[in-house]
């Protein structure tokens, strides 16, 4: 970085709750040039932020660089918040859950059944932005679908919809809801047949509908500049960057299977692509089958909000490994939960970090990879049974966040957090490790919507990965 480009730079802005982050990149050859990063300015107009990181990063080649397009990913003011309907818990229910995740939104309340008045009050306290509507295979239930979208419309929820539900009774329930008042977009059935999850159209459906009618609606900028940016909710930019950089694209190959760890201040995001799952004869497989994407969010793990979740989930280890008795990680909860921005100053500090990163990542790895079950049925032997995704035979992690951006001890964390996997996890057992020192993976993610070619150079560069890595 530092050098004057040849030709003109695409800034790739990365619009976070607590920072900006603005990276300029030379798409000829998928080269960083310069990145800087500035607080996001969301008291007042977030293009302010986005202009001093622009110009720190412009400053460093020499403030003349021609900046040729400007893309943006925001998960300010929130992030995108939606919540999933289905009928069953661990089917429709599950699988609209995995839709929205995929689409980079928190998931804030999943509901099935028939919706009661509890139910919608939940709903209502968790103030999605939009509801993803699913229940019942193509063909299959119906009732129960167009009920439950009456009570929606009933309840006057305040969000945009978008039915992926049974498809002969989605475009009924679709104007149910409309004539409510409510916006309702139908997509393709999460699941149209038992057992069998297809949540890419939802999962496009649920982006439109962020650009369209959700980004625009937070007012978090007076410029119109600012919604031509922005074309995805964050988490969807490092999940695209994570499936390009195991897939490849036509001309270059991908890595293999990648499985990508984001420790933030208030949650902790895992993202994990795979070629395919390992069939084993004699293992049961789950009751709904985990695509071969896939995005999970522990709104309870985190390095700075999410610290009391932390704690609470590994307080022995924490007292047992660092020596930190009970009042001094209240203490350490307090100071960190008050105040996003702040940083460890003392050794003490900066190795309870250390310890909490770690737990971060030990407890989000179990929850987002599979678990090998005996099952015990009342006739016959017991049986394996495979809970979840089968991640075993991942080639690479990487780790992503302030954390690693940082830390020189990022690897060591991530090692770390795999060695205290759980028994009989489907974690990765063997994968190479790096880290994002650079914030790469958001700009990737962004500049893979119109040149993937380049995205996929700048993820190799940047993270220091062998182009011969699958060979």
């Amino acid at each position: 970085m530092g050098s004057r480009p040849d030709v003109g730079a695409v800034a790739l802005a990365d619009f976070g709750s607590t920072y900006t982050k603005v990276s300029l990149v030379d798409p000829k050859e998928g080269r960083l040039l310069a990145r800087a990063e500035a607080p996001t300015t969301i008291a007042s107009d977030l293009m302010v932020g986005y202009a001093a990181a622009l110009n720190a990063a412009r400053g460093d080649l020499g403030g003349e660089v021609e900046i040729d397009r400007e893309v943006a990913a925001s998960s300010a003011g929130g992030g995108l918040r939606v919540a999933a309907v289905g009928l069953v818990e661990d089917l429709t229910a599950a699988a609209a859950r995995q839709a929205a995740l995929n689409a980079g939104a928190r998931v804030g309340a999943v509901l099935a059944g028939t919706l009661d008045e509890e139910q919608l009050e939940a709903l209502r306290a968790a103030r999605p932005e939009i509801v993803l509507f699913a229940g019942g295979t193509d063909g299959g239930q119906a009732d129960l679908v167009v009920e439950n979208a009456r009570r929606l419309a009933a309840a006057v929820i305040g969000a945009h919809f978008v039915v992926a539900c049974n498809a002969r009774v989605a475009e009924e329930a679709a104007a149910i809801l409309r004539g409510s008042g409510a916006g309702a977009e139908v997509a393709g059935n999460v699941m149209p047949r038992l057992g069998e999850l297809e949540i890419d159209s939802a999962r496009e459906a649920i982006l439109r509908v962020f650009l369209d009618h959700v980004i625009g609606g937070k007012g978090l900028s007076a410029s119109p500049a600012f919604e031509q940016m922005v074309k995805m909710p964050t988490p969807e930019a490092v999940l695209q960057a994570t499936r390009l950089l195991s897939r490849g694209t036509g001309s270059q190959p991908g890595v293999g299977d990648v499985l990508v760890i984001d420790v933030g201040g208030a949650t902790t995001d895992i993202h994990s692509d795979r070629a395919g799952e390992m069939v084993t004869p004699g293992i049961e497989d789950p009751l709904l089958p985990p695509p071969a994407t896939i995005r999970t969010v522990e709104g309870d793990l985190g390095l700075r909000s999410g610290a009391a979740g932390v704690v609470a989930a590994d307080s022995r280890w924490l007292h047992e490994e660092g020596g930190f008795d009970e009042s001094i990680l209240g203490q350490a909860v307090s100071v960190r939960s008050e105040d996003p921005k702040w940083i460890p100053t003392s050794p003490e500090e900066t190795r309870l970090d250390r310890l909490l990163a770690i737990g971060c990542g030990t407890h989000a790895l179990r929850r987002h990879c599979g678990t090998m079950l005996l099952s015990r049925g009342e006739a016959g032997p017991p049986t394996l049974v495979r809970d979840g995704p089968d991640l075993r035979e991942v080639k690479q992690i990487l780790g992503t966040g302030g954390v690693f951006a940082h830390r020189v001890d990022g690897p060591e964390i991530l090692r770390e957090a795999l060695a205290r996997r759980a028994p009989r996890s489907l974690a990765p057992k063997e994968p190479a490790i790096a880290v994002d020192g650079q914030y790469v993976l958001a700009a990737a993610g962004l500049l893979a919507t119109d040149d993937p070619e380049a995205a996929l150079a700048l993820l190799r560069r940047e993270l220091r990965l062998p182009q011969n890595q699958t060979e």
